[in-house]
Formats: structure tokens, sequence, C-alpha cells
């Protein structure tokens, strides 16, 4: 479960944290004070370390799944945790508080602690003593966490060893697999002969189905023919969306609009939407994919399909799990996937599990024994292969025999898939439940979601967040094509419901007015660009919320925010149309962001305050066409090392403090009218 896996990244960035006091009293401060909060951190600091190695049993054994005990000691560790590290934020906010003022009066200031910090950490101290008890009650014994980082004195330094070790690795892996198809060239190649084809009996709108079960292969086989240079060459217009969270055809069309004009839509009229596509697709060949249909009411389907007669040509290719779903929607033959046959399976473990290397006997017999208990699913036959590349013999036998693999009518795929999570390396594991707070088929670009995890403290630098994604790629969680740092996926359906099952309620996502479940704590949030109605976003307990990213107009989901119960926030992107910043965030104090993204706004100036976000460490601003100056006092950045300004064309003046961000490693302008330094 995510409970055990989140703390751990917690838990380091909270020795993190005590390592970053230690420097900065020893080298600043030589106070009683500051001697007593170096003895509590350090007493604090082997209480987490042995609280992390039970962790690591947690997590293996899944007794988290199996005992409510145990899960709800996890819950009230999980916010002790992020309570510990508010503590220390705090504390090292004020440290680059004196840093600032010290900068900017030219004089060296000690660092002092904040008053009461001494009572917290003895007070945190003692919660953790008392929750680390029960553990022994709970039966969580402490491992050797062969298959996790060690944390002591020296952990950051061999952190990052063990990153350059896995570099090594992961490179040559990343070099040497590539994305193949097996067992379904057939079906490939009459969907393309159906869909570049002319109707032969004068239909204009033509629907074909993928029908089968999760895991089967249905989006995989889907997306290969959308990319097809047949497919691509023959239609005008191309367009893929995904259906799993309801067939709203209002959100749906707007969706098909998005895709048609290549911008974001913002009528929010069906009648204007569909007159809309009708204009734009007038006279041309049109190609839709819809992914992952459920939808059973035909009269919602035929609503949808109203727009589209003023086409020359439409194809449309539904995948859908339910026989039901087809015979509704249908006008073509339908593609009923079935398993792979046990050599098609083969082929496609060796290819991921071995590539060109040669193969070892032992491997290859344990190897066709795993994948008979993969119940010949693809996807996880695929992804638990990738786990497997380049391991020890001793590992492929630990997880033939591990129960997890052990077929289940109904639930394979699901049991297999959690066998490739629980083997991830720990530092993976909230970097990929990260992902779930997306909607399905959401298109990740990896640049952004490496800063999104550097603002959680789940990595430390944009390398090392670079080589999670690749490695999370290797071993199949993403889909997609690498192309350098222009990387952009998706995450596997079934692995995102998986994510979601794991993660619970920590992670959250709006598409639509649909009312998502808000029970327990809620640490991530996406609100779409579907969300209209902000009633269900006034019950929301704001005190732990992390990330908030707003999709849509922004200006309307804000009046639902209160911001004042919101400022553990550490990563905000809000949308369009923010028409005052001040008005919203008037009395709050996000003093722990470290990620602003603030695009489509139509304010004429950044406010002052966010020149006090002393953490932040990326500001972007994108198509605001209003903006004409940056703060005087942006100087006061200290942290920042990426500020992206993007089609702010009234954007005149860059103050010349800029020169004076020493942490700024980037800086991108473009379309900005004149700027100067």
């Amino acid at each position: 479960m995510a409970l055990a896996a989140g703390l751990s990244g917690v838990l380091n960035n909270l020795l993190l944290g005590a390592v970053k006091w230690l420097q900065a009293s020893s080298s600043s401060s030589s106070s009683v004070e500051s001697h007593q909060i170096e003895t509590e951190l350090k007493i604090l600091e082997m209480i987490l370390v042995r609280i992390k190695a039970r962790l690591n049993d947690a997590d293996d054994r899944e007794s988290e799944i199996r005992d409510p005990s145990v899960r709800l000691w996890l819950k009230e560790l999980r916010a002790l945790a992020y309570d510990a590290e508010d503590v220390l934020d705090e504390f090292f906010y004020e440290v680059l508080r004196e840093q600032v003022e010290a900068q900017n009066s030219c004089e060296r200031k000690l660092v002092q602690a904040p008053d009461g910090l001494l009572h917290e950490i003895r007070l945190l101290r003692c919660k953790f003593v008392e929750i680390a008890k029960d553990q022994e009650a709970l039966g969580l014994l402490e491992e050797d966490g062969q298959s996790d980082m060690r944390i002591s004195t020296g952990y950051f330094k061999a952190m990052e060893e063990d990153w350059q070790s896995d570099m090594q690795i992961t490179t040559y892996h990343f070099e040497n697999v590539s994305d193949i198809i097996i067992g379904r060239e057939r079906e490939k190649e009459r969907l393309i002969g159906l869909l570049s084809s002319e109707s032969k009996d004068g239909r204009i709108i033509s629907v074909v189905t993928i029908v089968g079960r999760g895991g089967i292969g249905k989006t995989t086989l889907a997306r290969l023919v959308y990319n097809d240079h047949k497919i691509q060459n023959f239609f005008d217009q191309l367009g893929w969306i995904c259906l799993s969270q309801g067939f709203d055809v209002q959100g749906l069309t707007k969706k098909v609009v998005d895709c048609i004009t290549r911008s974001q839509c913002y009528l929010a009229n069906l009648r204007a939407l569909q007159e809309n596509i009708s204009d734009e697709i007038r006279g041309q060949r049109v190609f839709l994919v819809l992914d992952d249909v459920w939808n059973e009411n035909k009269s919602h389907w035929e609503l949808f399909l109203r727009p589209f007669k003023s086409a020359a040509l439409v194809k449309i290719l539904v995948t859908t799990r339910t026989e039901s779903v087809a015979r509704i929607i249908k006008t073509m033959p339908t593609f009923n996937l079935s398993y792979l046959s046990e050599e098609q399976t083969w082929q496609l473990f060796r290819h991921y599990a071995f590539g060109e290397s040669i193969q070892d006997s032992n491997l290859v017999e344990i190897g066709k024994q795993i994948i008979k208990k993969c119940g010949m699913l693809p996807l996880a036959v695929k992804s638990i292969a990738s786990v497997l590349r380049n391991r020890t013999e001793e590992r492929w036998k630990k997880i033939l025999g591990t129960e997890l693999l052990e077929s289940v009518a109904g639930d394979e795929i699901f049991r297999s898939l959690q066998i490739s999570y629980k083997r991830l390396p720990t530092y993976l594991k909230p970097c990929f439940l990260y992902c779930s707070m997306f909607p399905k088929n959401y298109r990740y670009h990896a640049e952004d979601l490496v800063k999104l995890w550097m603002s959680q403290g789940y990595v430390q630098t944009k390398m090392i967040g670079w080589d999670y994604v690749k490695q999370l790629w290797l071993k199949s969680f993403f889909e997609g094509k690498y192309e350098d740092k222009y990387f952009d996926f998706t995450l596997y359906d079934t692995f995102h419901d998986l994510a979601r099952f794991i993660s619970e309620n920590a992670c959250c996502f709006m598409e639509s007015d649909m009312v998502p479940n808000f029970m327990g704590e809620l640490y991530h949030l996406y609100v779409g660009d579907g969300v209209k109605v902000v009633d269900p976003l006034l019950s929301m307990k704001f005190a732990t919320l992390r990330t908030l990213i707003v999709d849509c107009c922004a200006e309307n989901i804000l009046s639902a925010f209160d911001f004042s119960k919101a400022q553990g926030l550490k990563a905000l992107h809000l949308g369009s149309r923010v028409d005052d910043l001040a008005h919203h965030f008037s009395y709050v104090n996000l003093k722990h962001l470290r990620y602003l993204s603030l695009s489509g706004g139509h304010f004429e100036r950044l406010p002052e305050w966010i020149c006090s976000l002393y953490y932040l460490q990326n500001l972007t601003l994108e198509n605001c066409p209003y903006l004409t100056m940056l703060p005087q006092s942006i100087e006061n950045l200290i942290s920042l090392e990426e500020l992206v300004i993007i089609g702010c064309k009234k954007l005149r003046v860059l103050h010349v403090s800029l020169c004076h961000l020493k942490a700024l490693r980037k800086l991108l302008l473009c379309d900005c009218r004149k700027y100067y330094y």
C-alpha cells in the first residue's frame, strides 16, 4: 500500500531536514538552545531509522492490506510525519529569511531558531516514541532493508552513490529495450485496412469496437493503429480521448473540440460546442479513438454523434471491456481480443526479460512458470518481465513463489501488477503513486512531472528525476516513446487503477461535476477543465493538502478554496482566468511552496507576497496577456532554480535584480515584448 511507500519519502525528507539544521546551527550559532535542538534531532533521527525499517516490513508483508489496526497505525504515522516536516520547514524558512535580510543589508547575521522550536521538536520526539512502541504490538519487525536504501548519518552520500550505480544500469537498459507488438499483427492490419478505406455503403460515420478484459492489450493495439502512418496520412483530423470516468456528452464534446482545434475551448453550451465541431470538420476525414468506454445509453451516444454528419468521412475506434457496449454503438465488425498463445506470451516475456542477451536455461524454466501464473495477460507479463530483467536467479524464484502470483478468477491482472509495484525500489514508489492524482489517459510531460516530484521531496535534482522517469518507463509502468527531453507519456489504465487503489484518497482528481469520495485526508488534488460546480470542494479538508493543480477556469474554482487552511501547499498550478491574485491570497501565507505555475492569468502585476516564497524552486508564467512587470523584490527568491516566462507579450521590463538570483539554473523567456537586465 501507499502508506508505507509514501512515508519512506517523508521520513527521508525529515532526515534531510535534520542534516540541514545541524549544518546551519553548527556554522552560525553556538547558543545552548541550538545544542539542545541538535541533541533532540539526533534522537529523532535514530527513532525515524527504526520506524522506517519496520515500514519496509509492513510494505513487504502487505500486512497493511489485511490488518485494519496496522493501516490505522500507518495513517497516524503519516500525519505525524507531515507535521514534523512542517515544523522543520518552519525553521528553515526562518533560516532563508535571515539570509535574504543579510543579503539585502550586506550584514552577516547568526541563524536563530524560531521561538518554540525546541518545544515543538521535543513534542514530536515524544509522539514518535509513543507511536514507535505500537510497532511491536502490531507485529512489525525490523528488516534488513535489502531492497531499500538505508538511512543513516551517511544516508545522503550513499543515496547519491546508489543513484550513480543505478544510472549506469538504467542507461544500458534504456538503450536496449524497445516496444514491440507480438500476437496482434493480424488484428492491427485488419483494423488499419477497415479504417483507412472509403465506406462501401456510403455511410458517413462508422464505428469499430475492440472488446477485451483489462490488461489484454486493447489500448496498446488502438495506439499502434492510431500512430500508423497510413492512418495519419488518410485522415485530416485525428483525436484520442479517454472516457473511463463516464460518458458526459457535453464534457466529451468539449474534449473533441480541444483535440480538433488543438487549443482549450471555453464554450459552456452543448449546442455551441457541437456547432463548433460541425464547422471545424466540414468536408474533412475524421478519425477518433474513444478509449475505455462504459456507456450503455444509446441516446447519449446518438446525441454525441450529431455534429459529425457535416464531415466527409468519420471513423471511430472504441475500446471497451463489455460486449454490451459494443452491441449498442458498433456499425462494423467487433474485434474480440483473446489471450495470447503460450508461445506468443513467451516471446513477449523473453523480449522484456532478456532482450538480446543469452538466456540462462534455469531462468527460462522459471520464466515459463511465471507467465502461466500471470494468467497469460500481456500487460502483466510485460510488467513482471521488466521487473526481472538483469535480476538474479534467487529474485526470479522469489517472485515465482509469492502468493500474489497465484491466479484468482477475475483478478489475475491486479494481483500480477501488484508484484511489479512491490518490486519497485522504495524511492520509485511515491513517484509512481503521485501520478494517480491525474485522470486516466492524462498526457504527462516528464519535465513538469519531475518538477512536481521535486516539490514534494521525492527527488533532489532534475537529473535524478529524469532517471526515475526512465526507470518507470523501462519497468513498463509508463507508456510512450522516449524522445530525449520532450518525453511525453501516459500511465497504463490498469496501472492507474492499481495506483488509485494503493494510494486510497491521498491522491484525487475531479474531471467533471461528478463528486469524488473525499473521505480521509487528501494530500494531492487535480481539478480538470470539466469541473464547474464548486460545492464538493467546500467540504474538503484543506489542512493536509500538499498539491493543487487547477486545469480549468481557475477564477470560479478559487472561490471555493480557503487557502488560509491549506498553508502546507508545496505545489500550486492555476489554469486560466485568474483575475486577481491579491484578492484570493490576501490573508494567506504559502511559505512552503516549491512550485508555482500561473497560466492565462488576467492580472497586470504579480503581488509582492510572491517574493517571500523563499522555498520556491520553480516559477512559471505562461500566456498572461496583461502582465507588465515583475515584482521589485524578485531577487528575494533565494531558492529559485527555474524561471519560465512564455507568451507574456506586454511584459516590457525584467528587473535587473534577476541577476541576483544566485540559485537560478534555467531562465526561459519566450514571446515577451521587451526585456533587459
